[in-house]
């Protein structure tokens, strides 16, 4: 009696040896990058673009298109940019990855026929989401980058505040 209760122990350390053994280290994570804090103008710019929304309705005049909207907001804050969407994607840093977007980022997008020619753009937010005026009619409005339309036409983005 005693003896097989020595053998079933002796079993049961073996059998718990080699499940450890099996598991080996735990999966390595790839370490985090400590998030960049958000430049107070960028905070401002936004305030000022979500102030178009329609449910907003703060009776501001409605924008020609997609580069009007983002000039006026970045004009109410000092910034001058140029007048349409081509020319302000040669500006700023431009942002690797769709990955390394931060808040007030520009993101640059082909017009409705595709193509790799700019012909929209919008401010991104945060987590996917960005700001723009897809034409006057619909007025300023929020969207993800991973909507499909907007993710096959996804072109760049740039950094116009430091």
């Amino acid at each position: 009696m005693k003896g097989n209760r020595l053998l079933a122990a002796a079993a049961a350390a073996a059998v718990l040896t080699l499940l450890v053994a099996c598991a080996g280290a735990p999966p390595r994570r790839r370490a985090r990058r400590p998030p960049v804090p958000v430049p107070e103008l960028a905070k401002a710019v936004l305030r000022t673009a979500r102030a178009y929304l329609p449910e907003e309705d703060r009776g501001l005049p409605v924008p020609k298109d997609c580069s009007d909207f983002v000039d006026r907001v970045f004009k109410a804050h000092g910034l001058r940019l140029p007048r349409t969407s081509r020319q302000m994607a040669r500006l700023g840093e431009p942002v690797a990855s769709s990955r390394d977007l931060r808040m007030g980022d520009l993101v640059f997008f082909a017009g409705s026929r595709g193509g790799r020619r700019v012909g929209h753009v919008g401010i991104y937010v945060d987590d996917g989401i960005f700001i723009h005026e897809p034409n006057p009619e619909e007025g300023v409005r929020m969207e993800s980058l991973y909507n499909d339309y907007y993710r096959k036409r996804y072109l760049l983005a740039r950094r116009v505040i430091n």
